[in-house]
């Protein structure tokens, strides 16, 4: 491992951590503890000025590390002054750290230095899950400015680890109360109903109930998540090359969204150390035909990531087809399957083992609950192109054929490793998102929770070892212009559903004829909340439609509306008049010229139809009585059942609503 002390530092060296071998205890000991610490750098190198994109890294991290801490200085300085002090201390820390980036003149003291920003940033991590989060769920009525759990995962993981510790049934029990319980909202499906049952693996039920069994405070999924990041940072920390390990507080903590997503008790942050460690030199992995400890402890947690979250099952085959590519370039074909199916099958053996319990109460019960996300068609939301039929066109007939188009884009990309694995090799650990990309719940959280993985291959998989590949290039893959033309061929038929999902027109037209809110009917009911519509539908479809109405204002939709008056199931080119109402009482208006949608969807076929129903009115045209309510701030009154309070001379301004399109 000794080099040239005059040699530049490698940053992607050529070994992997070292093998131990049989040697006394206390020199393994000492092996080890140096290369948890200085990494592959030789004894020689660590007494050199510490590389200047360290340096720069480190500073860098530092600077993120500021991103959120006045956000928790705010929430702390009068009411939880201990919190605050920490927040002082934390800027102390990260100032006194940058000045070190800058001055020492050692690797050995640059990677103390590194440790030491590791440290604070963990803490502040707590501190700030402490500040954010509340010790008990929330009291109805009771205002406050921490929250439980932001959203229905971590609720659902939380009743399941109780439900876990009670001795019931994890999968195929139903929790509706989570949404009063916690105060979360709610993930619509198609079919009118909510998702409130584990639609995830079982592992994260099991590590929430450690918490939850030792009666700690503050919501357990949250915690259970966190200590699995602070876990992440560590794994990265120490996995990344030595000049790379201020980017494991860049990405962990710096950036932020990881400690949103884990103290709202997101099953993702969970697997996050286990397939920080399957991606870690992956490309080494069954080198020489064997897979030795390090090939063994990786595959072991491949297959504990699946236990926590879906996501890694999308990884699984694009790294099991990337590792026998390489491999098939040392090896016989014999030799390379061998040693992938063995690393397969140690992944698949520790998934069966955890999951065998569950499976024993209920086959179908645990099948029907893993498989819900990729089954259960819930509302289309995220940043993919799902969005263009949600908001660019009045919507789609066939919003499956997005689902479709990412599973045949998976697997184009998997084809075209197989074919380019010298240029696709090291893009692996992303390759897999893009199905995400194109399906019908492109979230962002399913990339911001990737990103560490991305950040690791990036660091640590060297793309030259992919220049010793296998590609097969028999028959006609032999000339370049065929396997240029293979491209653009296996894109087609994805390319070809995003257009189907595109262009095929949505079932319903619909007319909003009138609407009343608190304001007052017609346009005023877009002054304050909306609470009834009264809308024609027509279903130009050959196919019955029974459809479910919600509204939007924004990137989400609200919880469906109740249908008072009108058809359950539209029957094809026939028309029906609905009478709506808002759920609890009332949505909120878009505000000053801002649009308010209607939806109406459906999960038989799946398809999204979108009306415009008007458009806030600007105040200077409001009568002189509703402005006045409007400057006092005092909110519109509302009578027992929700409807508007009638008031003497305020007459609604009817607007010509629900002639005019998207």
């Amino acid at each position: 491992m000794s080099r040239n002390p005059a040699a530049p530092e490698d940053d992607e060296p050529d070994e992997g951590p070292p093998l131990l071998g049989p040697r006394p205890p206390r020199d393994r000991t000492r092996r080890a503890v140096h290369w948890l610490l200085s990494g592959h750098s030789a004894p020689e190198l660590l007494r050199l000025p510490p590389a200047q994109v360290n340096r720069m890294l480190t500073v860098l991290a530092c600077a993120s590390m500021l991103i959120g801490a006045r956000d928790i200085w705010n929430r702390t300085i009068v009411n939880q002054q201990i919190h605050a002090l920490a927040v002082i201390l934390y800027f102390g820390a990260i100032l006194v750290i940058a000045v070190l980036a800058l001055s020492v003149r050692t690797r050995r003291t640059m990677t103390l230095v590194d440790l030491s920003m590791l440290t604070v940033a963990a803490l502040q991590c707590l501190n700030r899950f402490y500040v954010v989060t509340a010790a008990k769920p929330p009291v109805p009525g009771v205002p406050s400015s921490h929250v439980y759990y932001g959203t229905d995962e971590g609720s659902l993981i939380h009743m399941a680890a109780k439900t876990l510790l009670h001795g019931g049934h994890i999968y195929g029990t139903q929790w509706p109360q989570i949404f009063g319980l916690f105060h979360v909202g709610t993930t619509p499906l198609m079919n009118g109903g909510a998702a409130t049952g584990l639609d995830y693996p079982p592992l994260g039920p099991v590590f929430t109930a450690l918490p939850m069994g030792l009666h700690l405070s503050h919501p357990p999924a949250g915690l259970a998540a966190t200590a699995m990041l602070l876990l992440a940072s560590v794994v990265m920390f120490l996995l990344l090359p030595v000049a790379w390990r201020p980017v494991a507080v860049i990405v962990c903590f710096g950036f932020g969204w990881l400690p949103n997503y884990a103290q709202m008790g997101y099953p993702g942050c969970m697997e996050l150390p286990f397939l920080l460690v399957t991606v870690a030199y992956w490309h080494r992995t069954g080198r020489g035909g064997r897979l030795g400890w390090i090939g063994v402890t990786q595959a072991a947690c491949l297959g504990i990531a699946c236990c926590l979250h879906q996501l890694s099952w999308f990884l699984a085959p694009f790294l099991l087809v990337g590792m026998f590519m390489i491999r098939r370039g040392e090896l016989s074909a014999r030799q390379a399957a061998a040693v992938v199916l063995r690393y397969a099958a140690i992944s698949a053996g520790v998934f069966v083992v955890i999951n065998l319990p569950f499976v024993m109460q209920s086959p179908h019960a645990w099948l029907e609950g893993v498989l819900t996300p990729l089954t259960q068609q819930a509302i289309p939301a995220g940043q993919g192109l799902v969005g263009i039929s949600s908001f660019f066109t009045p919507g789609s007939g066939d919003l499956h054929l997005y689902s479709v188009a990412g599973q045949l884009l998976g697997l184009a990309m998997m084809v075209l490793l197989v074919l380019f694995p010298r240029r696709l090799g090291p893009a692996v650990t992303v390759m897999p998102w893009l199905v995400f990309y194109l399906s019908t719940r492109s979230q962002q959280d399913y990339f911001d929770l990737t990103v560490p993985l991305w950040v690791m291959a990036a660091a640590t998989v060297s793309a030259a070892d992919f220049d010793r590949a296998w590609h097969p290039r028999l028959g006609a893959l032999a000339r370049r212009s065929v396997r240029t033309a293979v491209v653009p061929l296996l894109l087609t038929p994805a390319v070809l559903a995003i257009a189907g999902a595109m262009l095929t027109p949505p079932p319903l037209k619909m007319s909003v004829t009138a609407m009343s809110g608190t304001a007052g009917q017609g346009q005023l009911a877009l002054v304050d909340l909306l609470t009834r519509v009264r809308v024609t539908v027509s279903n130009t479809s050959d196919a019955p439609v029974s459809p479910h109405f919600a509204t939007s204002t924004g990137a989400t939709i609200s919880d469906y509306w109740k249908v008072l008056s009108g058809p359950g199931t539209l029957l094809p080119h026939s028309s029906a008049v609905y009478v709506l109402t808002a759920p609890w009482g009332g949505v909120g208006t878009p505000g000053v010229r801002g649009r308010i949608l209607l939806r109406a969807v459906s999960s038989q076929p799946m398809t999204l139809s979108t009306q415009l129903i008007g458009v806030g009115p600007d105040p200077s045209t409001l009568p002189a009585a509703i402005r006045k309510i409007l400057d006092s701030g005092r909110g519109f009154p509302r009578g027992s059942n929700g409807e508007p309070v009638p008031r003497p001379g305020i007459e609604g301004v009817q607007a010509p609503i629900g002639t005019q399109g998207r």
